[in-house]
């Protein structure tokens, strides 16, 4: 009988272990991908240029051309032919300015610059108190130097390219919003401008050496 009793114990045993086996089945490894870690958002470069108002390849190629002008001007004699009219005493006339080679600080003075009308008749100085509107890029070029935050509000400008000679730049000129000019631009050069998209009313741009004919003009206008 004891015999017996210890087989039966052994088989309840052995049972007992089966069913434990069963009820906690060896655990899987889980098939869900495991979470992967975000990279950080690089924020997008500015674009890199030596030209501060430049935002893109367009805007550096135009602004070079404009940058490349104002600097001609020191070295050479900046013609404005206007189609634009002005009032004198003989009426409206269309006028030509001619200006010194010099620094842009100078060519304001009445002595840097000699206008005269369509019947070639020296007139008052055009430019006095203002330059061309060739010399709004290169103005606001030098403010954006000389400002903290190169976003500022007065530097906020834009740029659309019309044809291959032909864009549109708008900045502020004193006022809140934007004022457009049309720039036409040549070799690398800015040779014409107009504040109307079909060119109406246009100035003309021609750069040449200050000798001859021209620096005899300035003698008969100013005696040197």
């Amino acid at each position: 009988m004891a015999h017996r009793r210890k087989i039966s114990l052994l088989v309840l045993a052995i049972a007992a272990l089966s069913l434990s086996s069963c009820s906690s089945p060896t655990a899987t490894p889980s098939t869900s991908p495991s979470p992967s870690v975000t990279p950080t958002a690089t924020p997008t470069d500015t674009f890199d240029s030596e030209i501060l108002l430049a935002n893109n390849e367009l805007e550096e190629e135009f602004l070079q051309a404009a940058l490349d002008s104002c600097e001609l001007t020191k070295t050479k004699s900046l013609i404005v032919m206007s189609s634009e009219g002005i009032l004198t005493s003989s009426g409206e006339t269309s006028h030509v300015t001619y200006f010194r080679p010099a620094e842009r600080e100078d060519l304001l003075l009445p002595e840097n610059q000699v206008s005269e009308n369509s019947n070639g008749d020296i007139i008052p100085g055009v430019y006095n108190n203002y330059l061309p509107g060739l010399f709004d890029l290169c103005l606001l070029e030098e403010q954006a130097a000389l400002v903290d935050d190169p976003n500022a509000e007065v530097l906020e400008h834009t740029l659309e390219e019309i044809n291959p000679y032909l864009y549109a730049w708008s900045q502020h000129q004193g006022g809140a919003n934007l004022e457009t000019m049309y720039y036409e631009v040549k070799d690398g050069l800015i040779t014409m401008y107009s504040t109307d998209a079909g060119f109406v009313n246009m100035t003309e741009l021609a750069y040449t050496e200050f000798t001859g004919d021209i620096a005899s003009f300035f003698v008969t206008a100013h005696g040197y």
